[in-house]
């Protein structure tokens, strides 16, 4: 389940750092975010990237750890550049339930 997890965050850390993006903000709806909201989506994404990662370390070593994290970085951002193009209208919400999926995950898992 850890796994899952750390692919569902690394998913809604890429949602939210493209909520910062200039080039993401009209199929988002993030336009009208002041440079302090877009600070704080690029907080809130790095966080949960950075949280996919300690997960992946907690479950293995270091070293696949860290491949297998750079492996889920990939079909996340795969999976997020189909949303974004596919289905910009519910990328939020898949974010915000991917986010919310990934704790429920890790809470099973212990």
């Amino acid at each position: 389940m850890i796994p899952i997890a750390s692919l569902l965050w690394a998913f809604a850390g890429f949602a939210a750092l493209a909520a910062a993006m200039d080039r993401h903000e009209e199929p988002l709806g993030t336009a009208a975010l002041a440079a302090t909201q877009r600070h704080g989506w690029q907080a809130g994404g790095s966080a949960l990237l950075l949280l996919s990662l300690m997960a992946c370390l907690q479950r293995w070593n270091a070293s696949v750890g860290i491949a297998a994290w750079l492996g889920l970085l990939t079909l996340a951002a795969m999976a997020w550049g189909l949303v974004l193009t596919y289905a910009p209208e519910r990328a939020t919400r898949l974010a915000l339930a991917a986010a919310a999926s990934g704790l429920l995950a890790a809470a099973i898992a212990y």
